[in-house]
């Protein structure tokens, strides 16, 4: 009778419910960080900066993700939409690795106000880069950067590459919500039509937000 009275005392008993696995620290993030996203993932961002404006579309497809972009250079008063990959190629329990590439087209009005040496063209952009996200802690990524965009004019004879190094962090606000911040700098090498190619310090500096459905 006893054994009879504990069975039914463990049936009676609630099972505990089933937690699903939060997302380890490496893979937090959505703007920037991780270096690629998870299969299934999904995130959005938006950044206001220093010399752009600009928004973001992340997929990840398991070691493979699918990006897109638009950004507004506000000096050179043109517009830039691309299309890329990230593969994730090393990761550790709090580093991600991922090189990049993408190609975009670049509209540039050739407003000379800040710049003496920008010209109106229509470009295809290829872009070749590198993403490093390093884990701090479950809400702070580190972000180191590296990038080879090459403008190359379609109506005129001229070009434009800019090859930059960054660094920044991005913040875990909540499980869906990102903040973060990246400067960069290196080096503009344009050519405008009937000149010679012309090397100037390239910077720049975005604040923006992210946000993760998955």
């Amino acid at each position: 009778m006893l054994a009879f009275a504990l069975a039914l005392t463990l049936a009676a008993e609630p099972e505990a419910p089933v937690t699903k696995p939060s997302r380890v620290a490496a893979e937090q993030g959505a703007a920037l960080a991780p270096a690629a996203l998870p299969g299934g993932s999904l995130a959005f961002s938006g950044f206001i900066g220093a010399p752009e404006v600009g928004a973001g579309y992340r997929q990840g497809f398991s070691v493979l993700e699918f990006e897109a972009q638009a950004r507004f250079h506000y000096l050179e008063l043109s517009g830039l939409v691309e299309a890329g990959v990230r593969l994730l190629a090393w990761k550790t329990d709090r580093v991600r690795l991922a090189p990049t590439a993408s190609l975009g087209f670049k509209f540039n009005s050739g407003a000379r106000v800040f710049d003496a040496f920008n010209f109106g063209y229509v470009a295809l952009r290829p872009r070749l880069g590198l993403v490093t996200s390093i884990s701090v802690s479950e809400l702070v990524q580190v972000l180191v950067t590296a990038e080879v965009p090459w403008a190359i004019a379609l109506n005129v004879t001229g070009f434009q590459v800019t090859p930059t190094v960054g660094a920044g962090v991005e913040f875990q606000l909540s499980s869906t919500l990102s903040l973060f911040a990246l400067g960069q700098g290196g080096v503009d090498v344009i050519k405008e039509p009937l000149g010679v190619a012309v090397a100037r310090p390239a910077w720049g500096l975005r604040v923006g937000v992210g946000y993760r459905l998955f």
